[in-house]
């Protein structure tokens, strides 16, 4: 077997990048490369495998000759020819490794020829027949990304090309193909982000017509207001140096140590805020004074006006009635216009003071079992027919009664072979959220409840040991789910886990099956609990 020969035309180090361009000549070949390659194969049907394979390696050399040369259209055709002699021996791709060989290193060289002519179809179906022979081909994958690129597909080619990076990880030219598409992309990125910021800006939009010149001049602003700041205070930091160099001067004279610029400067803040200090104190203390003096003025005012009025002031009572308040019999405080009954009114009328409806017992008592049944009201004393809406809270007691059926809730399972019984029971209810109440409208009652909760429950052995625990989590106890398989029941890890050396996993797991149905249960008995207490 020959392999393709170590051309430079052919290496992967010269292929030259054209501009993509699907106007150009994209067609099928000519009619003339047609009869070439009909002529061919009916040579080869005729030939032997040997001989096929001679001259297809001849066909083979003279296009790389052409290749080198530059004749494109003559490289073509070779290598055209020699594909043909050879397809009659790779019948859907059943030849030998030899034939195949030489197909792929053909095919390959003619999707290069048909690249550098600008037939980027042609190029891209060349390098994926030999694909189709050789998956693995680096080369075919390459130039077929090559062809994919030209023609607008860069997705498609970045797909060859990282399949060939992963095939030849030191491939220089398959680096730079997947460098060059990446920024490529960048730069349209980069164009389309410019575009959009023009059609936004001053130039492009009239709603925003002054923003970007309104941005620079604050942005210009603020550097100016910066750079003054900046100034002032590198001017005040001169001034104080020049001050603090006149006190080491007077410091030096009196023999004293020196102190430094910062601690110089820590002392000066220090006495500044004390001098501030000391100033808003005696502030306060000033406007202190003056609202004493203003009260005491207003006062003595107050005493001189109480002296002069004194016949008019008004008594304790007049001043309560103007308020509009008033004390009854009873000592309580209520509206003025809150009349009460004399008791000779109360002789004359009876008292109609409000009284709390309460059940005529003495009635009933007297009454036939019937004539009870009939008279027993469904609503409160002041709605006995039920007509009109009532509901009362109940959260209270359901969430007592679900907590109290729950923690009932037992299950015990006995292994196939009789060796081990296992008892799981619920431990503790936590997070029980949600309300309840008895709703009555239209004379019937009407129970409503929601809830939610976590159950804790432990798996028990003959030896009363816990050998597994978990939580079963409850997300939708509510009035619509009457039914045991409709009540949701959500089974959560296990906070210990059964252990294969000290229990039967598959019992604890069956045990665990059976405490769901008995929480399912135990819920429906709540629900019979709470229809019969209320």
């Amino acid at each position: 077997m020959t392999t393709e020969p170590p051309t430079p035309t052919m290496d992967e180090s010269d292929i030259e990048m054209a501009d993509c361009d699907d106007s150009k000549d994209d067609a099928e070949p000519s009619n003339e490369n047609d009869e070439d390659d009909d002529d061919a194969a009916q040579a080869g049907e005729s030939m032997d495998r040997e001989a096929a394979l001679l001259h297809a390696l001849s066909h083979k050399e003279t296009g790389n000759a052409h290749f080198s040369s530059q004749n494109l259209i003559e490289a073509s055709r070779s290598y055209r020819k020699g594909i043909s002699l050879l397809k009659p021996f790779n019948v859907a791709n059943t030849g030998e490794d030899q034939i195949k060989a030489l197909l792929v290193t053909m095919n390959t060289n003619l999707s290069m020829v048909c690249y550098k002519q600008q037939k980027y179809k042609l190029a891209r179906d060349a390098a994926g027949k030999a694909l189709e022979m050789e998956g693995t081909n680096v080369k075919a994958l390459y130039r077929r990304a090559l062809a994919h690129r030209s023609l607008g597909d860069e997705d498609a080619a970045l797909v060859d090309l990282k399949a060939a990076y992963k095939l030849d990880e030191t491939n220089v030219a398959v680096k730079k193909e997947v460098a060059s598409i990446k920024k490529s992309r960048e730069l349209a990125k980069q164009n389309e982000k410019e575009r959009l910021q023009k059609a936004f800006s001053s130039k492009g939009s009239l709603l925003y017509g002054d923003k970007e010149a309104e941005e620079k001049r604050a942005a210009k602003r603020r550097e100016m207001e910066k750079k003054e700041k900046e100034e002032r205070e590198a001017k005040e930091k001169e001034k104080l140096k020049k001050q603090w160099e006149d006190d080491c001067v007077e410091i030096l004279k009196n023999g004293e140590e020196v102190l430094s610029f910062e601690q110089w400067d820590e002392r000066r803040l220090q006495r500044e805020k004390e001098e501030k200090e000391r100033k808003e104190k005696e502030r306060k203390e000033a406007e202190k004074k003056k609202r004493e003096e203003r009260k005491a003025a207003a006062a003595a005012a107050n005493k001189e006006q109480d002296d002069t009025d004194s016949e008019d002031e008004l008594t304790e009572k007049e001043l309560a009635m103007l308020r509009g308040y008033k004390k009854t019999s009873d000592g309580r405080t209520t509206s003025y216009f809150t009349r009460e009954q004399t008791e000779k009114e109360k002789e004359l009328i009876g008292c109609i003071q409000p009284k709390r409806l309460e059940s005529a017992a003495s009635n009933t008592s007297s009454a036939t079992p019937s004539e009870q049944l009939s008279s027993q009201s469904v609503g409160s004393v002041w709605n006995q027919s039920g007509t009109t809406w009532e509901e009362k809270d109940t959260t209270d007691w359901c969430k007592s009664c679900l907590k109290e059926c729950l923690l009932e809730s037992m299950a015990a399972h006995a292994t196939e072979s009789g060796n081990a019984t296992y008892i799981a029971q619920v431990k503790g209810v936590d997070g029980l959220v949600g309300d309840a109440s008895v709703a009555l409208a239209g004379g019937k009652k009407r129970f409503i409840y929601d809830f939610h909760t976590d159950v804790k429950y432990e798996i028990m052995n003959d030896e009363k040991e816990c050998v597994a625990s978990g939580s079963l989590k409850l997300p939708d106890i509510n009035s619509a789910h009457t039914a045991a398989e409709e009540l949701e029941v959500e089974i959560l890890r296990w906070s210990k886990s059964p252990v294969k050396e000290d229990c039967d996993a598959s019992g604890v797991d069956m045990c665990r099956n059976l405490l769901v149905g008995e929480v399912r249960k135990s819920v429906l008995k709540f629900v019979e609990r709470f229809n019969a207490n209320f």
